[in-house]
């Protein structure tokens, strides 16, 4: 009679996922991440502490490979493809006013890991010599990984990941990641096969993935009748679009097993291209994967991780114990040395805070001492050294970060940058800032700054391709830019500009031309064309005069504001138990692209955006609750 399964290691794993986030809550100024948490949970019920969970389990062995690979997956949903394609350098200039040449964060980025793979290859040789490794580039490609699933969160916690600093160091960190899975699978490759042609076939996994999104984007987004089906089968019941992505992610992962390649690179992969295939329609498809993804799988494999965590074979090799301090210096040493081509662009505590945030490893690295261990390259004292790695390097990077980069000044808000400064210009600042909003004019003719300067306005000359250091601390902090010459081009390059090199997510354009509205869509843009949008504001007029007057007026003392929800207090609450200040009333809720209409028990959701009416000093302070 066969031996049935136990669901019990399985429930301890799942109960400490669930207990972890709430106890790490309690110790908020330790700022210790969740992972590091379960990785630390893992090695307490594990074979380092007291044996409750076998590392051995078949269930759990599965479902942390799953998790692994779904990790991966959502890293490749993390890329910004626009990021890649629009960066490009300029002329800055500084407190001196003479130019300084700008360079593109994309070349910053590959300079970077460039160094810190040459340092992480000595590193590994003197590694492979003292007889702890046996392969260099194994070694020198697990030393050279990052962290983008640490950086994003603590560039957003800063308020810093919008901006052209923030954006470089996210550029940095994506090619990271990317190029050194990329060369892991290929190093992979050659210590399981050896140098044959084998290896080529890593480059039918890169085949698949253009012939699929070229295919995959004609199917599912030009067939109307496709995205009809798709967007009717995405209720509660079908959830269509999450098993679409499923689906893609295995599809990779099962070809990457076919063709002999290391599972991440497909798993990342099919992530990129679900990015890429998406919509504006999609959005809710992120959060709905993340969701499954970090409420069940991806816990699973940290925790599993510090199950098979072998403190025994680090405690008992006294070379190894010497070896973890010498890999958490070497670790922050091949990030912040090279990181030192940022002062092409930036100050040198910006500069250094480079290196301090690039130096945190988490998943990769782990994954990479994984598939060395698996292959024999590292020993279990190394594996378990590098694990100790990676949770001080997530911990302290962070913490370094944050103490060397200034806390930003929240004093000012964020303006709303206006290019153009011209009639229509001038008009649009004056509503915006009769509905309290901050406004900052550019305009590259230097009669209309003056002018917009006279009446009080703050206005900056702009010249192609460079800026003053106003104009650079205008953009570096703005929340939307606002475009409104009537040449189609000049909008597109300010737009383009804005996008890739600042970061800006909110840009609105003025196109003249309906023909040239999808180039500014594919960028992200939202478009404004009058002879489209004349008819809607006439229809809206004709049939509610009071809803027109409403979004019109800014003679009174009523106003109507877009609020985005963070606050912890606020979110999966009720809106009935909601206390909102003052007369304020709730006109809409949007969430992941889709209009809400609000109830009472509608259910607040982390990045909700909420329109409110009210007196304009209660939209302020409701903002600032929220």
């Amino acid at each position: 009679m066969e031996e049935s399964q136990s669901f019990l290691p399985l429930l301890l794993v799942v109960f400490l996922a669930f207990l972890v986030p709430i106890i790490l809550s309690r110790f908020k100024r330790l700022r210790l991440p969740i992972v590091v948490g379960e990785i630390l949970a893992g090695i307490i019920i594990g074979r380092s502490g007291f044996g409750w969970v076998s590392y051995h389990d078949p269930a759990l062995d599965l479902l942390s490979e799953f998790g692994f690979v779904f990790l991966m997956f959502l890293s490749g949903m993390e890329i910004d493809f626009s990021s890649l394609r629009f960066s490009r350098g300029g002329v800055s200039a500084e407190g001196t006013g003479k130019p300084k040449r700008q360079f593109s964060p994309v070349l910053l980025g590959f300079l970077s890991l460039g160094l810190t793979m040459v340092l992480s290859a000595g590193a590994g040789y003197s590694l492979y010599v003292l007889g702890y490794v046996s392969d260099i580039w194994m070694m020198a490609l697990i030393l050279s990984t990052t962290s983008l699933g640490v950086v994003v969160p603590v560039l957003k916690e800063r308020g810093m990941s919008t901006g052209r600093y923030g954006q470089a160091l996210l550029v940095a960190a994506l090619i990271a990641d990317f190029v050194t899975m990329l060369l892991i699978t290929v190093d992979v490759a050659i210590l399981s096969h050896g140098l044959t042609l084998d290896i080529l076939l890593i480059g039918l996994l890169f085949v698949a993935f253009f012939l699929i999104y070229r295919f995959g984007n004609v199917f599912f987004n030009q067939i109307p009748g496709v995205r009809q089906v798709l967007d009717e089968l995405s209720h509660a019941t079908a959830q269509i679009k999450v098993r679409a992505a499923f689906t893609m992610m295995l599809i990779f992962v099962v070809l990457a097993e076919f063709l002999g390649v290391e599972i991440i690179l497909g798993a990342f992969l099919a992530g990129a291209i679900i990015a890429l295939l998406s919509r504006p329609e999609d959005d809710d498809l992120p959060h709905q994967l993340e969701a499954i993804g970090f409420g069940f799988f991806i816990p699973i494999f940290f925790i599993m991780v510090g199950v098979d965590f072998n403190l025994q074979a680090l405690m008992e090799s006294p070379e190894a114990l010497i070896l973890v301090p010498f890999l958490v210096l070497v670790a922050f040493a091949v990030k912040v040395f090279p990181a030192l081509v940022f002062k092409l662009n930036f100050t040198w505590r910006e500069t250094w805070g480079a290196g301090a945030i690039l130096s945190a490893r988490l998943s990769l690295i782990i994954a990479a001492a994984a598939i060395g261990l698996r292959l024999g390259v590292i020993s279990e004292a190394v594996n378990a050294g590098i694990i100790l790695v990676a949770i001080l390097t997530v911990t302290l990077a962070p913490m370094i970060f944050l103490r060397i980069i200034p806390e930003a000044q929240m004093d000012a808000a964020p303006p709303i940058v206006i290019a153009g400064a011209g009639a229509l210009g001038i008009q649009v600042a004056e509503q915006l800032i009769a509905h309290g909003e901050p406004v900052v004019l550019l305009d590259p003719n230097p009669t209309r700054v003056r002018r917009a300067n006279e009446r009080g306005f703050e206005a900056y000359q702009i010249v192609e391709e460079h800026a003053s250091p106003e104009v650079e601390d205008a953009l570096n902090r703005a929340k939307t830019v606002v475009c409104v010459f009537g040449d189609v081009e000049r909008n597109y390059r300010i737009c383009e500009r804005t996008r890739a090199v600042y970061g800006i997510d909110h840009i609105v354009s003025r196109v003249p031309d309906p023909g040239a509205i999808p180039r500014f869509e594919k960028i992200g843009v939202t478009t404004m064309n009058a002879a489209v949008d004349q008819a809607v504001l006439l229809s809206l007029l004709a049939r509610n005069p009071a809803a027109y007057n409403l979004l019109t007026r800014t003679d009174d003392d009523k106003d109507v504001c877009e609020v985005t929800v963070y606050n912890p207090r606020y979110l999966n609450k009720p809106l009935r138990d909601v206390q909102l200040p003052g007369d304020l009333l709730v006109l809409a809720v949007s969430r992941g692209g889709e209009l809400v209409v609000p109830h009472g028990d509608t259910r607040l959701t982390a990045g909700d955006k909420i329109t409110l009416l009210g007196r304009a000093d209660c939209v302020e302070i409701a903002r600032e609750m929220m």
